[in-house]
């Protein structure tokens, strides 16, 4: 029973990555789009300008909903076949609660809810993707500096997790939004020479041009 359990995940696993890697394609080809439209419009008016820039903290925020959907489907099926006792599965049932108000959008609920379970399952193979989850309701919510100190602190505490690529990331972003662009682009780098060839990467890319091209 359990093989074939195993086995249906894994389909659904590939059928899911498949939509959500075409669909963040078409993002970052997008986000590619409105860089080069930055580049040429970046002598006009102010509102235009503002206007390019909101569509890119839009579709930023689009495929970090897309990283949300492609992760967690496989994160919490590698995860779950290794719980074993009936706490660590209340657990995950409070984990997967909490991710689903992060997927909906209600950030705040969602927040309150990553760190009660972070207070109570500190023992709890999701602890990682909890703490990061919380950082991502920070950053959604604006609070760029918590979600820097979250974020920050993930890479000290779980230096193996399966988060630091995206961890790294959106580091460099909290710096962005926060005014200290060297900083922001050393981290930025970081990605870049560490993670080629990656959606990470790939990512970190197009937030150095949209750096460079708005401090001209």
């Amino acid at each position: 029973m359990i093989n074939e359990n195993q086995e249906t995940q894994k389909i659904e696993k590939r059928e899911l990555q498949t939509d959500q890697l075409e669909a963040l394609r078409e993002i970052e080809r997008k986000l590619e789009n409105i860089t080069l439209n930055i580049t040429k419009l970046s002598n006009e008016n102010t509102k235009t300008f503002e206007k390019i820039s909101l569509k890119v903290k839009n579709l930023e925020s689009k495929i970090t909903s897309l990283q949300i959907a492609s992760v967690n489907k496989e994160e919490t099926n590698k995860k779950i076949f290794s719980q074993t006792n009936s706490t660590n599965q209340l657990g995950r049932e409070d984990y997967q609660k909490a991710f689903e108000l992060l997927k909906e959008g209600n950030y705040e609920t969602a927040m309150n809810s990553f760190i009660s379970f972070i207070e109570v399952y500190e023992e709890s193979e999701f602890i990682d993707d909890a703490k990061y989850w919380l950082a991502e309701t920070y950053y959604a919510q604006r609070a760029y500096d918590k979600a820097l100190e979250e974020f920050e602190g993930i890479r000290i505490q779980f230096p193996d997790s399966g988060k630091i690529p995206e961890t790294i990331l959106k580091s460099g972003f909290c710096y962005v939004e926060l005014g200290d662009l060297e900083q922001a682009k050393k981290i930025l780098n970081l990605v870049i020479n560490k993670y080629p060839n990656t959606s990470v990467s790939r990512l970190a890319v197009q937030k150095l041009k949209t750096i460079n091209t708005t401090a001209q």
